[in-house]
């Protein structure tokens, strides 16, 4: 079972409004990630998430498990998680059927806008696998972006923030964290080794791009933050591209 610290430090559960973050990045402008989206659960930023279309979002499956659309509200063009760009509704949340919350394997939604989006400089979608495609070979470099604190304990980044990680091999990732939870199929990690750099608890649901803009990834859990020797761990969605496909027809 993961620890209970991993749990608070990634999965951004809606009740519990836990933010993650993103350590060792830097501040970047929405036009870099016109495809981040901040997650408002109420008057709350609770997780990230990805434009995959002008009617839909694609986030993690932990982050509005226990949501109501109704109450739940994606903020898209502004590199402020609280401000600027536009808000939208949600009508409609589609999570994986296989989403387990105890070993979180599987951890996708999707979300369906209330309205489409306009989509220009600071609001495009982001690129996805094609089917049947493998994305995740060891070394290669990911972007992962999102916003939260800088740091365990830190306060949140009100900005939005990025940094550049490198694919773990899953079988050294699951050696890793052995006796924390399950590596499983659904899942990849990425880091670096000496740590310092990845992502953190609010930053769960946001993408994890690899070159040419693909989505490869959506930050689902891990231990610590930019801990040596405990990557992150993300959503594939190479692995996951099937129910994709059937909730948005991409």
């Amino acid at each position: 079972m993961k620890s209970l610290l991993a749990l608070l430090l990634f999965l951004s559960q809606t009740t519990a409004l836990v933010t993650p973050c993103i350590i060792g990045g830097t501040e970047v402008p929405i036009e870099a990630h016109p495809y981040q989206v901040a997650l408002l659960y109420g008057n709350a930023r609770t997780c990230g998430g990805s434009i995959l279309s002008p009617a839909h979002i694609i986030t993690a499956a932990h982050c509005v498990a226990s949501a109501t659309p109704s109450r739940l509200r994606i903020r898209a063009g502004s590199a402020l998680c609280d401000a600027g760009g536009i808000v939208v509704s949600v009508a409609a949340i589609a999570i994986h059927p296989n989403y387990s919350a105890p070993t979180v394997d599987n951890d996708l939604a999707v979300l369906t806008l209330s309205q489409n989006l306009t989509f220009g400089p600071k609001i495009a979608p982001v690129g996805l696998p094609a089917f049947g495609a493998d994305t995740l070979v060891p070394g290669n470099e990911v972007v992962v972006s999102g916003w939260g604190a800088t740091g365990e304990g830190a306060a949140n980044s009100p900005s939005l923030r990025a940094v550049t990680v490198s694919v773990v091999g899953r079988e050294e990732c699951r050696a890793g964290y052995r006796g924390f939870g399950p590596v499983t199929d659904s899942m990849f990690c990425a880091g670096t080794p000496a740590g310092g750099r990845n992502a953190c608890g609010g930053d769960s649901g946001g993408p994890a791009v690899a070159a040419r803009g693909v989505l490869v990834g959506v930050v689902s859990w891990g231990h610590g933050c930019g801990r040596k020797g405990f990557p992150g761990v993300y959503a594939s969605t190479s692995f996951l591209r099937g129910f994709i496909g059937r909730v948005t027809g991409l």
